[in-house]
């Protein structure tokens, strides 16, 4: 911004220019920019992410099952699922390193998800945004969100894949 006196540059927000002491409390302060990032964000909702399939184990399954899909689908995560196929919990490469106690002497093909995974995850719809998703990853301290449909998991979104959305839409060329 400029002092409509002097012309001399001040800082958006400044009551007084610091070279003529202009009174600058009536000048109005441009909001900021709102431009593609700003919209995909806020409005695009997650299914806009072409979210993948989730990987998906029964709460029985062991850690090591879960793992050995994991490396193979290069995936953070696996979906868990209940009675009736609705899911329970979430395991996640952090589960694998936070919960597996070196003091237990079962091998993780002893150890069923049931007793390490994440319960009752946040979920979210595919109709939430991605600023929403965004928001119970940086609060809750996620990687990984389950997206469902009627309780049951369709798909799931993780940081990364946020991130690579928002570097092919919304990021100028």
């Amino acid at each position: 911004m400029k002092c409509p006196d002097c012309d001399a540059e001040v800082i958006a927000g400044e009551d007084v220019c610091q070279v003529c002491d202009t009174d600058l409390t009536f000048l109005s302060v441009p909001g900021p920019k709102q431009g593609r990032l700003h919209e995909v964000i806020l409005k695009d909702p997650l299914s806009q992410l072409n979210a993948p399939e989730p990987i998906l184990l029964k709460d029985s399954n062991s850690v090591a099952d879960a793992v050995e899909q994991m490396r193979k689908h290069r995936f953070g995560s696996v979906l868990v699922l209940g009675a009736g196929g609705q899911l329970a919990g979430i395991f996640t490469e952090r589960d694998v390193l936070n919960r597996s106690s070196p003091g237990d002497s079962r091998s993780l093909e002893q150890v069923p998800l049931s007793e390490v995974m994440t319960r009752d995850p946040h979920r979210l719809q595919e109709d939430d945004t991605i600023a929403q998703a965004l928001n119970y990853m940086a609060v809750g301290g996620y990687r990984h969100l389950p997206i469902v449909d009627d309780g049951k998991p369709v798909g799931f979104c993780s940081i990364r894949g946020i991130l690579r959305y928002i570097s092919e839409n919304a990021l100028e060329p």
